[in-house]
């Protein structure tokens, strides 16, 4: 299962040539990663976990619909998290993909379709790992 979903971050990372891209647990435990060398998928997967948290715990204070995904730009540099929430509403997964700054607006939305298919394409294994 895993194996599978390292094939999906693989081709994540190809087609969005992303330094880093992981599936982890709301907690920060890494299911899968695909990164280049000098990147350390625990912290990537530790500072997507806390991102998210305080995210949720914000949309729960000013009474926000459900979290979907958290982008942060930098000046050079880009991170998006995305929350995948399984059927049982209780488990939580982290989509998280390190990348150099969009450069056009379509260059995002070109991410923000990777990223949908990413989540689609992991789904049925991530729903398995739920169930354990």
């Amino acid at each position: 299962m895993v194996s599978r979903l390292e094939l999906v971050l693989k081709e994540l990372n190809e087609n969005g040539n992303f330094r880093a891209s992981l599936f982890s647990t709301s907690t920060g435990l890494v299911l899968a990663s695909q990164k280049a060398e000098v990147v350390d998928d625990r912290v990537v997967a530790a500072m997507s976990s806390l991102l998210s948290d305080a995210a949720y715990k914000a949309s729960e204070e000013m009474n926000l619909s459900v979290l979907s995904s958290i982008k942060i730009k930098y000046i050079g540099d880009y991170i998006v998290c995305r929350n995948i929430i399984m059927p049982d509403k209780k488990t939580q997964f982290i989509l998280a993909v390190l990348s150099n700054s969009p450069e056009s607006s379509e260059i995002e939305a070109y991410y923000d379709q990777l990223l949908d298919w990413a989540v689609d394409n992991a789904t049925p294994d991530l729903e398995k790992l739920s169930s354990i």
